[in-house]
């Protein structure tokens, strides 16, 4: 998988995503993962891995120029080829130079453990046969991966305990404050006093000390007494008990530890930036390099909407190269198409999908790609299957039925039901195919929608109509609801006109108040009293009624004590395929017999 400047990863839960982070820590890891049995790939099946299996990860890393391109050189003499020497290579084919290493993960027999080395590869094979690529001899050092490190933050990140922890990202930067030796002694002799003033002054701890002073008759005769310090005397010792504090406009201020995980989540991620522009000001002080790497998992965690869009912004801010996983189409449609990769779980294997923008011959494609359907639509790139249709009544109706259809709602299954604009399929059909989303279509039959589909399947290079067993089309130029007349749900749409309204018999109401009038320019008048008045009465109605009315007519034909009619023939097509493509069978509802 290749990497950009800031790569999004996006796909279902248990897709990957995870695993692809732990193996990039694994590998280039600050800090470095231990890796252990639980981490190698078991077989369906297996409760224990074979000895022989390993964990590998292979990692390339090529040099960029200053326009931001891919480079075929390292600069001569430079930091890098100083750092890795031999370990640099050069591609047979194209004569770049790159740095490729390996790291495994594999059984010892003679220490009776797994042992994790990192060695560099003699070159980088193609996907197909990366596993037979030679390494070299020379083992990889943790000092040559310092500067390209990857830090890894997850979604378990909390401010409040990385002020506490050892290690942390906020200890490391506060445990050197940066002050001379001068001022540190100044300092350290203020706080000694501001302790024993505070000592002098407080019966309470004037008899803490007299108490405790009896320690010296117990532990040791030589003891040298009791002290007690409220604040920490020694400036390295303040970051331990440094606390934050935080309000919003109008309140007071509380400690971090009062506020939600939202915002101590957000303030650990601005830590983090701080900490990567404080670590580039310091490798650059002492003349070295350095290429921050960022894997962030799940940064939208605790986070509401607005506050996912935006933060993606301070993501953007951080020095470096950053990998990101996301679950949210807030953060994800903010994303460049080029940034997307999408994990794709099939069985027990995964795939990472980039989307191939050369294949957009138009700028304009790729604008309505990415404002109509990222921006806009961004929960697609997460669903489980995708089914497009042009209107409204489609968009509140399908649900119903499907719901209706498997028992359980298209959320729950992982569906997306999405109305496209007018009959612009083409960037909803080809972002699906291009990751490798099913994908279904229920489609008007009037002239211009059939035309505008085959004309969208074929610049996405898909079989027409005819051959696209997911493509569902209401037959003899009708449309959804005209098709509902022709299958003989009058009665039903009858009732729904009811409901919808709020008025018993509404259509007869509709006929007394509309025949006769005018259809528009040229069009003639309407007719609702001759031989199939009621049934283009009924059309008009719907017509006129479509928001209000499409849940209670698909609730009303979804539940008619007769099975065999609850689905109307375009409905079951599209439902039975898509329930066939991912193993989810139609529920059979129950039917009370009783005895006669």
């Amino acid at each position: 998988m290749e990497l950009g400047d800031l790569t999004v990863l996006i796909g279902a839960n248990n897709a990957g995503k995870t695993s692809f982070l732990d193996a990039m820590f694994a590998a280039v890891g600050s800090g470095r993962k231990i890796l252990g049995q639980d981490d190698i790939r078991l077989a369906h099946g297996e409760a224990m891995p074979p000895k022989e299996r390993q964990v590998v990860v292979d990692v390339r890393i090529r040099p960029i120029g200053e326009n931001g391109e891919f480079a075929d050189r390292f600069p001569e003499g430079s930091f890098w080829t100083a750092l890795w020497g031999a370990g640099i290579v050069i591609d047979d084919q194209e004569f770049d130079e790159f740095m490729v290493f390996r790291t495994t993960l594999g059984w010892r027999v003679e220490k009776a453990d797994y042992v994790v080395e990192r060695r560099f590869l003699r070159e980088w094979r193609p996907f197909a046969d990366w596993l037979g690529t030679p390494t070299q001899d020379k083992l990889l050092t943790a000092a040559q991966l310092e500067p390209v490190a990857l830090h890894y933050i997850d979604a378990k990140r909390d401010l409040e305990d990385d002020l506490r922890r050892q290690g942390s990202f906020w200890r490391r930067m506060t445990e050197d404050l940066g002050l001379s030796g001068e001022d540190v002694a100044a300092l350290e002799a203020e706080l000694s006093g501001i302790n024993q003033q505070i000592v002098d002054k407080s019966e309470m701890l004037q008899r803490l000390k007299t108490n405790l002073a009896d320690l010296q008759s117990v532990v040791s005769a030589d003891s040298a007494g009791i002290d007690i310090a409220p604040v920490a005397r020694k400036l390295r010792d303040l970051s331990k008990g440094v606390d934050v504090s935080f309000s919003t406009a109008g309140a007071q201020s509380f400690p971090l530890s009062r506020h939600g995980m939202g915002t101590r989540s957000l303030a650990s991620l601005l830590v983090f930036r701080a900490f990567t522009a404080w670590r580039g000001d310091v490798a650059t002080a002492n003349g070295d390099k350095l290429h921050s790497v960022l894997a962030l998992e799940e940064p939208e965690s605790h986070l509401h909407p607005q506050a996912q869009r935006s933060l993606f912004a301070h993501i953007r801010k951080i020095k470096g190269q950053r990998v990101v996983s996301t679950h949210s189409p807030y953060f994800a449609g903010q994303a460049q198409l080029e940034d997307l990769r999408l994990f794709i779980k099939k069985g027990g294997d995964t795939s990472a999908t980039k989307l191939n923008l050369s294949e957009l011959t138009k700028a304009d494609d790729v604008r309505k790609l990415q404002e109509t359907v990222i921006e806009s639509r961004g929960d697609i790139l997460f669903a489980r299957a995708v089914v497009l249709f042009e209107g409204q009544t489609e968009e509140q109706a399908l649900p119903v039925w499907a719901e209706e259809y498997w028992g359980a709602s298209i959320h729950e299954l992982g569906f997306s039901f999405v109305r496209v604009n007018g009959t612009d399929y083409f960037p909803f059909i080809w972002l699906a195919k291009s990751l490798d989303i099913p994908w279904y279509v229920m489609a008007d039959g009037e002239q211009k929608p059939i035309t505008d589909l085959e004309a969208a399947l074929n610049k996405a290079g898909r079989p027409p109509i005819a051959a696209s067993p997911n493509v569902v089309a209401i037959a003899n130029g009708k449309n959804f609801e005209t098709q509902l007349l022709a299958d003989g749900y009058l009665t039903e749409i009858e009732t729904a006109l009811d409901e919808a309204s709020g008025h018993e018999k509404f259509l007869d109401w509709y006929i007394e108040n509309h025949d006769g009038l005018s259809l528009g320019k040229n069009k003639g008048s309407r007719d609702y009293k001759s031989e199939g008045g009621r049934l283009r009465a009924a059309a008009d109605a719907m017509k006129g009624s479509k928001t209000r009315l499409a849940k209670p007519l698909a609730r009303t034909i979804s539940t008619l004590a007769d099975q065999s009619r609850r689905f109307p023939q375009h409905i079951e097509r599209l439902l039975s395929k898509i329930g066939a493509d991912h193993g989810i069978q139609k529920r059979i509802a129950e039917v009370e017999i009783k005895a006669s």
